[in-house]
């Protein structure tokens, strides 16, 4: 039930010789208040004061002491056991001796008389140095009286107890709370909080660490978040906003103090760092700059109880920083019921901790998933609340400090552990609770079970093999399509203990593939050793849809130590979108409009990469033709975007004459409310020799599917770029040069931007930050009337940020277009990064010549007919034509029997590419062709028409 604290053997002789004084009969008395429980019951412990003495006196055929003893031997044997003499040194030997251990030894009696007059009798011979009991301790429990009265058994769940037997308290090991404040008051957490005493509180910033007065820790928010004001006072002003005062309880309530609870830690310390508003009881608004702040400041242990469905690249930077400080971030997995990714939880690195009852069954509530690390008790949870006060919650948010306290505790007992190495030990020791209730059902998603501290103390000598990176090589480039045959190449590091002849194993129970040679012989790892393993060869099935995801379980595996563990992680194949890494600049091309990401929020896709820097966020396409309809992708508010634009054909690289890279999709706007009636083809295309090696050309054409006139139509590219830390961007627009770029107060952080390509309508250019008060996305809504007004304003502003700066989006473009029925407009971007602004204007310059160039070589210098899209189709496909000159072209569609049924187009054109809409309505199921005739040319297609 607690701790255990034990007597030195040199202190009870010294107790024993004082009762002997000087008289010859030796009288022993047992100290003051021990009863029979307190030594065990006709044993003695004996030490005789030469190694010679004479045992077969003692306990081999029940000896008396005297004649007129009523105490008789029954067995005697040493207390511990030394190897014989030939294998001991010279100098261990004379240890021996000198403290006379083996000359020690547990004697076994039987007698009526009580302890203290045997031991008395004993004590006579003199051949005896000291006899005493053989004393049993006991544990002292902490006197904290909520957890004697049972109001923290989950503490006993964790095995907590056993574990102070073994580390009794965390030496002061600090553990950052990023959460909505605390209580710097309260009476059971007061004593524990750090404060960083190189500050003290008098308006300097004594310690030059960029804050001022940071004493107490630090609030990244203030009053409002609708206006934020950091200041030094992590203390919250109402009891409405005590979820970070029930996690820092939890963390480190201070224990032993005859105070209300106690914590698995005991005494760590509590960084407290504010990253909520004073008028918010649950919106955390800074909590990736508290991360950095603990990481900054010292703190191993971080704990965030908090998260959402946003899963930017910000976020994973800020991971990987304070994994890379030797920090273990310890986070709540989440409440969502479900496995959709939470973050930070869902983030490589990040420690997530799921929520079990107090029969180690999954809280209804948790969140799973194969991202989870361990599970911890997390439901009716008691601990601090705000004015001394105690009480109930339940949640992921109290599993979490469960952990991060457990893990304080380890770092206290092995400080030179780093975060990941403490991760890997608790996620190692935890009990496996898959059989518990229903957790079968979450099987692997619930982590390696529930938290036990004391077997992560007393757990040595194992290894932990973990990933680090795949590389993933295909013939598709990217895309893993179907029927391609996949290389994996893992990076793999040894965590802890050395270990050999260690087995890698590649696994799916998915039918869409089939692992070739799943096994491979890794070989030795050392302790902290990184090696790359592979290729492993996964074939992917001819009939694996677009966009499925692939579970693979990654196993390691050594029968010589009896080391198996194992993880997840999953691929999605036969993707219809292609990621594009043959320059510089690493984006992803879409079948939705979007640039750098197929969904929104930063998934799918690599974003735009420079340099390992990950600049993008948000690239969307937006068309506009009244503040009613507007159709795009991009985000609409609370963490939701607009899904206007529908795939008509997947991504599909195609052979280039002029690009390193080039890539086609189709999509039209039939999802939207009140759509336009458009079609669009999206192109993107990259170079891979320098000097054009730092851009992509992004290309939409456009055409119009109605039976009338577009009128002004705007088009525009929302871009949303994060430059290091987001909200420390500037973003400017050069309007001569139509270059609208971002950087970062960040020094030597790299610049990005986009360039318009287009000159045939108006510029367009619409600044735009949430973080300012006159913005129109400061509510964090962007409604169809606010896009329009974006697109639709011409040039807005042409800078945006002071000070540090602000995290900036906005809209370039062009507009008004008149579309005709049938027709089509091209509108094109140049997707920029470099070291400087002006590495990135000359990328701008060099753009738009390529663009040039192209378009004086985008007529086909053959005649060619493309497959119809989509193929099937139902109700409407379209038809793509090249002319490599001017002519008659005639393009009609039969039946299998060959005769004509629609005439597409029978006219005279100029050279240059055309796209057809082609209504099927009445057209029965089944095979017919598309023939097209220019200049004496023939081209044929196959078309096939579905229910």
């Amino acid at each position: 039930m607690g701790r255990t604290f034990l007597l030195p053997i040199g202190v009870i002789f010294l107790i024993l010789c004082a009762f002997r004084g000087q008289d010859p009969k030796y009288t022993y008395r047992l100290p003051a208040g021990l009863s029979a429980k307190d030594y065990q019951a006709n044993t003695l412990i004996v030490k005789f004061k030469q190694v010679s003495f004479q045992q077969k006196t003692f306990g081999s055929n029940n000896q008396k002491i005297a004649n007129t003893s009523q105490t008789s031997f029954i067995s005697v044997k040493p207390v511990y056991q030394f190897a014989s003499a030939a294998k001991r040194t010279l100098s261990e030997q004379r240890k021996i001796d000198e403290v006379g251990l083996n000359r020690i030894y547990e004697v076994k009696y039987k007698s009526s008389l009580p302890i203290e007059n045997v031991i008395e009798e004993l004590l006579q011979r003199p051949d005896v140095a000291y006899a005493e009991p053989s004393f049993v301790y006991h544990s002292f429990s902490y006197n904290d009286p909520d957890f004697i009265a049972g109001k923290q058994s989950y503490l006993e769940q964790v095995k907590a107890p056993e574990a102070w037997t073994l580390q009794p308290n965390a030496n002061g090991a600090v553990i950052a709370i990023i959460d909505s404040g605390s209580d710097l008051q309260h009476q059971d957490l007061a004593d524990n909080i750090y404060v960083n005493s190189k500050d003290p509180i008098n308006g300097i910033d004594d310690d030059q660490d960029g804050y001022v007065d940071n004493y107490w820790g630090w609030d990244f928010v203030g009053a409002t978040a609708s206006k934020i004001v950091e200041d030094n006072n992590p203390d919250i002003p109402a009891d409405s906003l005590d979820h970070g005062v029930h996690v820092s309880g939890l963390a480190s309530a201070v224990s032993n103090n005859q105070t209300g609870i106690c914590s698995i830690a005991g005494n760590a310390k509590l960084m407290l760092i504010k990253a909520g508003a004073d008028n918010n009881s649950s919106a955390i608004y800074k909590g990736y700059e508290g991360i950095i702040y603990a990481a900054d400041h010292g703190a191993k242990i971080i704990n965030c109880s908090w998260g959402g469905p946003g899963g930017g690249a910000y976020g994973q930077d800020v991971i990987n920083y304070a994994v890379s400080k030797g920090c273990l971030v310890v986070v709540a997995a989440g409440n969502s019921k479900t496995n959709e990714p939470i973050f930070p939880a869902a983030y490589a690195g990040a420690f997530a901790v799921a929520n079990v009852n107090s029969n180690d069954e999954k809280s209804t509530t948790s969140s799973y998933g194969y991202h989870v690390a361990i599970a911890a008790p997390g439901t009716g949870i008691y601990s601090t609340l705000n004015n001394n006060a105690f009480g109930y919650k339940s949640g992921t948010s109290m599993a979490a400090p469960l952990v991060s306290s457990a893990a304080a505790l380890l770092s206290a007992k092995n400080p030179s552990l780093s975060g990941l190495q403490i991760g890997e030990i608790l996620r190692l020791s935890a009990d496996d609770i898959y059989s518990n209730g229903l957790n079968a059902l979450y099987q692997n998603q619930l982590g390696s079970g529930r938290l036990n501290v004391y077997n992560a103390l007393k757990m040595s000598n194992s290894p932990s093999i973990r990933y680090q990176k795949i590389e993933i090589n295909d013939s598709s480039n990217g895309a893993l399509a179907a029927g391609d045959t996949v290389s994996y190449y893992f990076e793999l590091k040894n965590l802890l203990a050395s270990t050999s002849n260690m087995e890698v194993k590649l696994s799916s129970d998915n039918p869409n593939v089939k692992v070739l040679n799943a096994s491979t012989n890794a070989g030795a790892f050392i302790a902290l050793e990184s090696k790359k393993i592979g290729p492993i060869k996964v074939l992917v099935s001819r009939t694996a849809p677009e966009n499925t995801p692939i579970l693979f379980k990654l196993a390691y595996e050594n029968p010589l130590i009896n080391y198996s563990a194992h993880e997840f992680f999953s691929s999605t194949v036969n993707l219809d979108y292609q990621n594009i890494t043959v320059n510089q600049l690493y984006t992803t091309i879409t079948s939705n409009g979007r640039i750098g990401y197929s969904k929104a929020n930063a998934h799918d896709g690599l974003g735009v990469l420079y340099k390992d820097f990950s600049l993008l966020y948000e690239a969307s396409l937006m068309v506009g033709l009244s503040p009613t309809q507007v159709s795009n992708n991009a985000r609409s508010g609370n963490g939701e975007s607009d899904n206007d634009f529908v795939k008509v054909k997947g991504v599909s690289r195609v052979q280039s004459k002029v690009a390193s890279y080039e890539g086609i999709s189709f999509f039209n706007d039939s999802n939207a409310k009140t759509p336009i009636g458009i079609s669009v083809s999206q192109k993107q295309l990259a170079f891979g020799a320098a000097p054009n090696d730092k851009y992509v050309i992004v290309e939409y054409e456009l055409t119009n599917n109605t039976a009338s006139q577009l009128n002004r139509l705007f088009i525009g590219l929302f871009t949303d770029w994060d430059i290091d830390e987001s909200s420390k961007n500037f973003l400017n627009y050069d309007e001569q040069n139509r270059l609208a770029y971002v950087n970062a107060s960040t020094p030597l952080t790299p610049f990005a931007g986009v360039k318009l390509l287009s000159t045939k309508a108006q510029p367009l250019f619409y600044p735009l930050s949430y973080q300012l008060g006159a913005d129109l996305l400061y509510d964090g809504i962007f409604t169809t009337k606010e896009k329009y007004e974006t697109l639709s304003s011409g040039i807005k502003g042409t800078s945006l940020g002071n000070g540090d700066g602000v995290d900036v989006m906005g809209v370039i473009g062009n507009g008004p277009f008149n579309i005709a029925a049938g027709k089509s407009v091209k509108i094109a971007f140049a997707i920029i990064v470099g070291d400087d602004l002006p590495d990135i204007q000359k990328s701008a310059e060099l753009a738009e010549e390529k663009y040039k160039e192209m378009q004086v070589l985008a007529p086909s210098d053959v005649f060619k007919l493309s497959q119809n899209y989509p193929n099937p189709a139902s109700k409407t496909t379209a038809l793509n034509l090249a002319l490599p000159e001017d002519g008659i072209i005639a393009i009609n569609i039969y039946d299998y029997l060959g005769r004509q049924l629609k005439q597409v187009v029978n006219q005279s054109l100029k050279k240059g590419n055309y796209t057809y809409n082609i209504d099927l309505t009445g057209m029965r199921p089944g095979i017919y062709f598309c023939r097209a005739l220019f200049n004496g040319q023939q081209q044929v297609v196959k078309m096939l028409v579905a229910e």
